[in-house]
């Protein structure tokens, strides 16, 4: 997989403008490029005019294609106005999980209702670890990755991306079925058996509250397939 993680700033008078117009492209690249798997937006709950996607593509050829398709230049266009400055781009790979993984966003028996939309919570952060330290970190992720998917029934996914030009850029991707799931997670033992492991390999000198996105779906809705494990739909 070639995985596309993207920080934006939207001005706050144009969120509006922006989420319409960046479902489209989400919509028409799940829907009409083969090489792309999931595409989802991400809406920061504390600073609204903040957006993460997460894109997943079969290959660096894929995402190449996607530049080519309509639905993208429209949005890239469109969107040129409605942003503070330029987006942040991550180019990952996965590394938890990997064989067993389901990346596939689309539920062809989906029911379209107001009623899923928007439902779930999702943690789109970047971790930077110090350069002796990223296996390390990675060992101790995977774990904590492990124990959240197979222990929880409200964790969704946990995923674990690395930067390709900065392997001490270390992408957690999670999603929780709603927000006390993910209250619960921050109590397991799993987890705070990894905040003691890592919590003195981060690289201090980068800031990473402000590249963080902790929120919930915009695009797509909460009964399309966000499960890593088995599909929903």
């Amino acid at each position: 997989m070639y995985i596309v993680m993207v920080r934006l700033e939207v001005k706050k008078d144009k969120i509006t403008e922006f989420i319409n117009e960046s479902i489209s492209d989400a919509r028409g690249s799940v829907e009409f490029e083969p090489g792309c798997r999931r595409f989802d937006i991400v809406q920061d709950n504390d600073k609204p005019n903040l957006f993460g996607f997460c894109e997943i593509y079969n290959d660096k050829e894929a995402f190449e294609d996607h530049l080519t398709y309509p639905h993208f230049k429209q949005w890239d266009r469109s969107v040129k106005d409605l942003l503070i400055s330029e987006p942040e781009v991550s180019f990952c790979k996965p590394v938890f999980p990997i064989n067993d993984a389901k990346w596939d966003a689309k539920n062809n028996h989906a029911v379209r209702d107001i009623f899923f939309e928007s439902g779930l919570h999702i943690i789109h952060a970047p971790k930077y670890i110090k350069s002796d330290k990223v296996d390390e970190f990675i060992d101790a992720v995977k774990l904590d990755g492990l124990g959240s998917t197979h222990q929880e029934q409200g964790c969704l996914r946990f995923d674990v991306y690395q930067n390709i030009n900065d392997k001490s850029e270390i992408y957690l991707y999670e999603v929780y079925v709603n927000d006390k799931a993910f209250d619960y997670h921050k109590g397991t033992p799993h987890i705070n058996l990894w905040i003691q492991t890592v919590k003195d390999w981060y690289d201090d000198s980068k800031d990473v509250d402000t590249a963080r996105r902790v929120g919930k779906n915009i695009w797509p809705p909460d009964n399309w397939n966000w499960s890593s494990g088995k599909p929903q739909g």
